[in-house]
Order: structure tokens, then sequence, then C-alpha cells
């Protein structure tokens, strides 16, 4: 994680130290004196300065001074530590020009807050004193305050879910003098000690949300046959397919198909062959500011979106900047929660390797561990026959040969091997994890590719500026 930190308990600490905060002392004339408060922890160096350099000035007093006795972690108050809450804010529009807010929504932001966790601080308070009178006064206006406990709020954030807590009066020392006094006169010192409940929380994660400000005019209804001046039936029906007169189509400016490759996007114009595209060839990949400029929201780079959909329905979100060095290039930034749920598979959504059969050895494996097979193993006319001898890497315990056709998902159960992802047979969408490398795969029209990968038709994506 990068350098984070937001001074929490800083921030609880002052929040204490306000609490004991413009007391007064009244002396025998009657004369209000305020009671500082001081943080307890100074260095030698500043000490020495407030004794006037030397070892023979008597500390002022009243005074309190304030301090962090103890921080523990509170177990008790422990809960999901997976648990994150999304609260969505819509501000209102602000006119940089007059300064002021108008009447319309501006930007909108879901903020994700991770579960934070749990601690017990304990403070202390030393009162300083003169004499008894003034050690009474300063107690009594302080404990009226704790009945037992006193509420503090460390931000005036109202979705800062920890900003508040209670300090309790625990216990305290009366004195720190001992009866009979002898020879010493120190300063009389009184040490009550409070804790408070308080939660630390790690950094947040803030998304800003796109919202529709006009329709595009490719985005049109069909009518009797009379699409739109931009084709004519013939086109429109090579393009869509057979539509009926109450259909409406939905295309991006400029028609482009979308290409995904290796978490970046490209523009294109293809028949959906994704073999059959060559981004380097001039004419087949576009500038992205070429599209950018037909749309009247604002670009911001790490902030809009590009949304893509999956054959199951939902969307892909993805957080674009445009390559700085090629314009034909946006650079994504995919949202994790929105990659399509694992397919369970014989009670797992995820294999331990993809690996080449041909070139790996899979020896010292522990049962259940699974693969995802490139090629084939023992796919051939002689398997089966007396005299056929598969390779010797993929014999089960028995030395019998085990046969599987590439893409397949095969697993060890400690003696033999099985098929549990029939490539042969399956014909619906599977997504699965390499849980080596946390990618996850799609098994879609024949062929494993990473899920969001591949080329998108005009009608299955859209940018939210």
């Amino acid at each position: 994680m990068d350098y984070f930190y937001d001074g929490q308990v800083r921030r609880y600490l002052t929040q204490f130290m306000n609490i004991l905060s413009n007391f007064a002392y009244k002396d025998s004339k009657g004369n209000l004196s305020q009671i500082p408060v001081r943080y307890g922890d100074m260095s030698r160096q500043v000490a020495h300065i407030l004794r006037k350099n030397s070892e023979n000035a008597v500390p002022s007093a009243p005074f309190i001074a304030c301090y962090i006795k103890d921080l523990q972690f509170d177990r008790n108050r422990l809960q999901d530590p997976t648990f994150i809450s999304k609260v969505h804010i819509r501000e209102r529009a602000y006119d940089e020009d007059n300064q002021e807010y108008l009447n319309t929504q501006g930007s909108n932001y879901t903020v994700e807050r991770i579960m934070p966790s749990p601690w017990t601080i304990t403070f202390q308070s030393d009162i300083w004193s003169t004499n008894t009178d003034m050690k009474f006064q300063i107690w009594e206006q302080l404990v009226v305050f704790f009945n037992p406990s006193f509420e503090i709020q460390t931000t005036d954030n109202y979705i800062d879910w920890t900003s508040l807590s209670t300090v309790t009066l625990e216990r305290q020392t009366f004195t720190s003098r001992t009866v009979p006094q002898g020879i010493s006169e120190d300063i009389d010192i009184m040490n009550i000690e409070f804790t408070a409940p308080i939660w630390i929380t790690p950094p947040a994660k803030i998304k800003k949300l796109g919202i529709v400000t006009k329709i595009i005019s490719n985005a049109y209804a069909v009518n009797q046959g009379l699409i739109n001046s931009t084709y004519d039936k013939e086109t429109a029906a090579e393009i869509f397919g057979d539509i009926s007169p109450d259909t409406t189509i939905t295309v991006t400016p400029g028609n482009y198909d979308l290409l995904i490759l290796n978490n970046t996007a490209r523009l294109i114009r293809s028949n959906g062959d994704l073999d059959a595209i060559d981004v380097n060839q001039p004419g087949n990949s576009f500038s992205w500011f070429r599209l950018l400029d037909l749309y009247p929201g604002k670009f911001r780079a790490g902030l809009s979106q590009l949304r893509f959909q999956q054959p199951g329905g939902n969307e892909v979100i993805a957080y674009i900047a445009i390559n700085p060095v090629d314009d034909s290039i946006m650079n994504l930034n995919i949202d994790t929660d929105t990659i399509p749920s694992n397919t369970i598979i014989s009670g797992r959504g995820t294999v331990d390797a993809v690996v080449n059969p041909e070139t790996h050895n899979p020896s010292g494996l522990a049962a259940g561990t699974r693969y995802l097979i490139l090629e084939s193993i023992n796919v051939n006319s002689q398997f089966g026959s007396p005299s056929y001898t598969g390779p010797a890497a993929w014999k089960n315990a028995d030395t019998s040969d085990f046969q599987a056709n590439a893409n397949d998902i095969i697993e060890w159960s400690g003696s033999s091997w099985s098929i549990v992802f029939n490539s042969q047979a399956t014909t619906n969408v599977v997504y699965i994890t390499n849980s080596y490398t946390g990618t996850q795969y799609k098994w879609s029209e024949g062929s494993w590719s990473k899920t969001y990968e591949g080329v998108y038709d005009k009608q299955l994506w859209r940018l939210i500026l």
C-alpha cells in the first residue's frame, strides 16, 4: 500500500485535550486565572527551557498535563474485516465564475469504506496544584462532565463512520504526596485516567460517477423500415440483422467496434473476427480524441469510465486514460468488482495453473490439484491399444494412460487424473480464475480468453465522462 497517514490518534488526543481546556481557578482575591493544558510528552530540551535553564526553578501551577498511557487492540469489538460499505454522494453544481452553488446536480461519487479496526486508548491527565483548595476547584469543574462518559467527535465529515466516540472516567489518584510530608515540597499532582473506544480506518476508495447529459444522434428508433438518413434499410439489415419497426438501436458515435487486449482498448472497424484484425495497419485503429470530441461531457483521465457488456448481460467497468505516446490506445484500470463471478465446477471456480502438457512435468502433486491444459494428452488413434504407451509424466498411479483434449480442466485425485471440465461438450459461457496469477479466463465459442478481452460490437460498449 502507498504511504498513508491521516493523524487519527492525534485527532483523538486533541479532542481529549479540548475536554480539559477552558477551566479557571479563582484565587483568594477573587481573580480568575485560566488553567493551561499541555501535552505531557515533552522533550528534555523543552522541559529545560520551561524551567528557565535552572534546576532551582519550581514548575508553575496550576496546569493540566495530558498524554496517552496505553493503546490496545480491542478484540471484543472486532467485526467482519472484509466488509466494505458503499456510500453514494451527489454534489450540487458550483459556478466557478460567480462563486456560488447552483440548483442543479454536480459531480457524483461512490465512497467505498473499508471496515476499520477497533482499539481502546487510555488517556491520563495530571492536574498540578499548589494547594488543596485549587485542586478542589479544578476537580469539581472537571468531573461533573463525566457521568461516567463524555461524547467526542473527531471530524465533521458526515460519511466518516468512526467520528464519534466516548471518553469514560475510569479511576484516579487523588494526590501524589505521602503523609507525613517530610522535608519534600513537591507540587501536588492528581492523576485521572480515562479510556475511549476508537477506530483506526484504512484509506477509502473514491470513484467519480458519470451521468447522462445528452443523447448522441446515433441513438435512434427504427420506425416502419425508415431507419435514419445514415442508413438505408438494406445496409441497416446487414449491420443489425432482422429488426422490427419499434426496435430501438443504440450505437456509439462513429459506429466503432472496440478491441480490448492486455488492459488496453482500441477503436476499430471490423467484422468481429479478432484474428483478422491488424491494429498496426493504417486505417484499422483510430484516435480516441476523434471520438471524444463528439461527446458533450468532459473527459477526465482516471475518472471517466468505459463500460462493455458481457455475454451474461452485466457490464465490466474500467477507469480510463489515453496513452500519452499513442492516442489510439486507451489504458484501462479494471474495476475488479464488476468482473463476473467464477463458475463453480465440482466445488471450485479456480485452477492451480494453466500448463502445456507437452512441456510440463506434474510431479509431487497434492490431491485436488487442477490444471487447465493448452494441448491434448494421449489423443491419437492408438490410444487404448495394448502396445500404446503414453507420456510417463501424465500416467495414473497404476501406470495406466490418461486422455484429455486441449482446453480441458483436469484434476489429480492423488492416484489418478480425471476431467472436470470437458471442452468438447461445453457450449455455455464459463468463468474460471488461475489462482497462481489471479487472472480470470472465459470459455466462449470454443476457446479460452481473458474474461473481458476480445472485440465488442458497437452496441455493447459505452463511455461515461
